[in-house]
């Protein structure tokens, strides 16, 4: 029985320390599981996304119509039966090409996003751009740090040792002396800024579109292109997607998708650019040299032509006779002849000087193209042509030294000594036709110069136009031909799939982590976002905000307006925000009720907040009553109120303040019947002074005599002193806030105004208070910046808000 207990108990032991074990290993590999998730996550998080774009290209194979070793043996490739697709495997892996690419590109310049572990390569989202100024020599390869620090200024840092200086026109270092080189500046966008290590000039982009709020600080490289050339390459694979085809795939490796599908879109365009400039060169000679000679065959013949002119109004009566006509058909036909020999043999010597003085056919003329139908010339020219790109072919994977390439070469330099020989024969064969043809045009002269002499002249002058006539019309004819051909040439090879990502997920580093972690952190940061927005949050909500801070009596609320309209009485009579101005009204009347005659302000700290919006609608709500009621702008420094009257801000209160107006003359109707307006008129350089005379206090009192209601829209509080100063005229005084914008330490800061400086009958409207889910304040009249357009340096003085979110 002992045993038995003793068994039990000691299966019991064992079975709890089989647990504990077990439970060790758990919490272990929990932590493991955790330690590793974190790290992979911050691996994920912080090591560069390096993505692939993939595109796919048909190479047409040379095709060859006699029956030969490459037809027989082609099956075991002996003699390189795929020859073509290794020569343009090998052209898409050049060097030329890819430095083309990123030359086109201006790839000079590299723009990167400063993060605090990790650069971000930011492409076409930079909020700037580097203007090399003239190719100077420059420090290459190193970082220019850029801090943004406000719209139009930004801090230039270089620290560099053992830089040195280089060449961008030779592409290649000026010396192997090495220094050491700090630079720490401000300067302005736009801004020359020179060394003796740089010289650029950097210029702002739209900044709104790319940046976020802690996106202030950038950093550019100036790049070898040698160097980047290198690299691009090394990311680039070309390979065969199958041996029974000629289809290439190549793809190319980066950290940006738009950059590296740009990359491969230009590397696409420049491959089969080669193959059609090889097949346009001919026709692109050709229409060069012809409209060379249309220029000088064009001047010659406006100058006849004009001769022509000028004879026939002088000799309206001389005409030529049948006999003089027939003559002049004969000369016409030879001197045509003679032309077309002329212009020809002007090709011939063309051609011929450019094979002594190039080693190339990129600037050859066809013979063809001219109408010279020797068929021994366009042959010679032809096999030129093609042994010519049999050079570049092979020059591509062989040295200048191999048999192939020189093999080539010897035919080519026999081929070229054969077509001179011919050009000569033709040269000679020429000019006895020449000799000939100017032998008869010098009988038929004789019996010209025996006509009387206006109608000789007449008869010269005609011939010459008629011979200018047809050249010209000649070249045109040709022109238009060798047009035609480069027109209707296209490219050998053909794109089938163009650049795109073969993933939108990055191929570097494998992100199934992230995905997992995401998803945890996905249910808590909403839950935790909004709890901290509510914490931390500065900004008016609500009334209960206001009462926290101020004991200034709150008379009234009113909603987003997203009308779009500002006159909410005319537009929106029956809407919610209409009626919060009726309730506006009704606590106004209750106000300052012992007067008869109500001066009623209105301010705020900043703009944005809708001061405007409440003072233009709360005058014309209350002039539906029937009380006569005027509108005063007294905003001088930035005038709004005159858009949404559809009037012209040309004459007002600082008009009449200044002694150029009178009271009427300034005074202005509005669509409603009881309710005038006094614009703020032409910007003065001191509103402050006007405001704060007697003739203002003055000009108050006369409007008292005549209107019931004197609603006066001051600048923001929170800027200038011109609301305080017009405040001493007024009954009520009424501060607007706006939900969601207005800050609670302005509100404070109102509140220590209105107990410092005595300010008497002081109420608050809240305004924009939103009835979505998300509190989006209303804004009116001034943009989203505190302070904009009240100090000649505003735009820069957002207190709360960064000068790229302006809108």
């Amino acid at each position: 029985m002992n045993n038995l207990d003793s068994s039990s108990q000691s299966e019991k032991i064992e079975l709890k320390v089989l647990f504990d074990r077990l439970l060790v290993f758990w919490r272990q590999t929990a932590l493991s599981i955790v330690i590793f998730l974190m790290i992979g996550f911050l691996y994920n998080r912080y090591s560069t996304k390096i993505y692939k774009s993939s595109t796919t290209i048909l190479i047409k194979e040379d095709s060859n119509s006699s029956l030969g070793s490459e037809d027989l043996f082609g099956g075991i490739d002996l003699f390189g039966g795929q020859k073509n697709i290794k020569n343009e495997i090998g052209i898409l892996n050049s060097f030329s090409l890819t430095n083309k690419t990123l030359q086109d590109l201006s790839f000079r310049i590299s723009y990167f996003h400063s993060g605090n572990l990790v650069s971000k390569d930011i492409y076409d989202k930079s909020p700037f751009t580097v203007n090399l100024v003239n190719n100077t020599p420059l420090l290459i390869d190193q970082k220019f740090n850029v801090k943004i620090i406000s719209e139009n200024e930004f801090q230039i840092e270089v620290d560099c040792e053992d830089a040195k200086l280089f060449d961008l026109n030779s592409e290649s270092y000026l010396s192997n002396d090495e220094y050491d080189f700090e630079y720490n500046e401000t300067h302005k966008f736009g801004e020359h800024i020179s060394t003796d290590f740089f010289e650029f000039r950097i210029e702002k982009n739209d900044l709104s579109l790319f940046l976020d709020d802690e996106w202030d600080t950038y950093y550019f490289v100036v790049n070898n292109y040698n160097d980047l050339t290198q690299t691009f390459m090394k990311k680039i694979n070309v390979i065969e997607t199958d041996k029974e085809s000629s289809i290439l795939r190549i793809t190319h490796e980066g950290s940006n998708p738009k950059k590296i599908n740009d990359f491969l879109d230009r590397f696409n365009y420049n491959y089969l650019q080669i193959g059609l400039n090889e097949k346009n060169l001919i026709a692109s000679n050709t229409i060069f040299f012809i409209n060379d000679q249309l220029t000088s065959t064009s001047d010659s013949l406006n100058k006849v032509e004009n001769d022509l002119e000028n004879f026939k109004q002088s000799n309206p009566k001389i005409q030529l006779s049948k006999e003089e006509y027939g003559t002049f058909y004969q000369i016409e036909k030879l001197e045509e002849e003679k032309a077309i020999l002329e212009l020809n043999n002007k090709y011939y010597l063309s051609v011929q000087d450019y094979l002594t003085e190039n080693n190339n056919i990129d600037n050859i003329v066809a013979p063809s193209a001219m109408g010279i139908n020797d068929p021994l010339l366009n042959q010679l020219i032809s096999e030129l042509t093609s042994l010519y790109s049999q050079l570049e072919a092979a020059s591509i994977n062989s040295r200048s030294e191999h048999p192939i390439v020189q093999s080539i070469q010897n035919q080519i330099q026999s081929t070229k000594n054969i077509l001179n020989e011919n050009i000569e024969n033709i040269i000679s064969n020429s000019e006895i036709s020449l000799t000939d043809i100017e032998k008869r045009i010098a009988q038929i002269e004789i019996e010209i110069n025996k006509l009387p002499s206006k109608e000789r002249i007449l008869l010269n002058i005609q011939r010459k136009f008629n011979l200018n006539e047809i050249i010209y019309n000649y070249l045109l004819e040709k022109r238009a031909e060798a047009s035609i051909t480069k027109a209707s040439n296209v490219s050998d090879h053909k794109i089938i799939d163009n650049p795109r990502l073969m993933s939108n997920e990055p191929v570097k580093p494998n992100v199934l982590v992230v995905y997992l972690f995401t998803l945890f952190l996905g249910i808590f940061i909403p839950i935790i976002s909004i709890t901290l927005y509510y914490i931390l949050n500065d900004k008016i909500i609500d009334k209960k905000d206001v009462d926290q801070i101020t004991d200034v009596p709150v008379i009234g609320k009113v909603m987003t307006n997203k009308s779009g309209n500002n006159l909410i009485n005319i537009n929106s009579p029956k809407s919610a925000i209409a009626e919060s101005f009726r309730a506006i009204r009704t606590n106004i009347q209750y106000l300052a009720s012992e007067k008869t005659e109500k001066v009623i302000c209105l301010t705020s700290s900043v703009s944005s907040e809708g001061k405007t919006f409440i003072s233009m609608n709360l005058s014309s709500i209350i002039s539906l009553t029937g009380e006569k009621t005027i509108l005063i702008g007294a905003d001088m420094r930035k005038p709004k109120i005159f858009d949404d009257f559809n009037l012209e801000n040309t004459v007002g209160l600082s008009s009449y303040l200044s002694n150029q107006k009178t009271k009427e003359e300034i005074i202005n109707k509005t669509q409603f019947e009881n309710l005038d307006i006094i614009l703020s008129g032409p910007i003065p350089p001191n509103p402050s002074e006007l405001l704060n005379t007697e003739k203002m206090g003055s000009f108050i009192n006369e409007l008292k005599k005549e209107y019931k209601y004197i609603i006066i829209d001051t600048p923001p509080i929170g800027l200038v002193t011109d609301g305080l100063i017009l405040m001493e005229h007024s009954d009520i005084n009424i501060y607007v806030v706006r939900q969601n914008y207005t800050t609670k330490e302005m509100v404070k800061n109102f509140d220590e105004m209105v107990t410092n400086n005595n300010i008497p009958k002081v109420n608050l409207i809240i305004n924009g208070i939103s009835t979505d889910k998300s509190s989006h304040g209303y804004g009116y009249g001034y943009g989203d910046t505190y302070g904009y357009g009240y100090y000649d340096d505003s735009k820069n003085d957002s207190p709360t808000k960064k000068w790229w979110k302006k809108s």
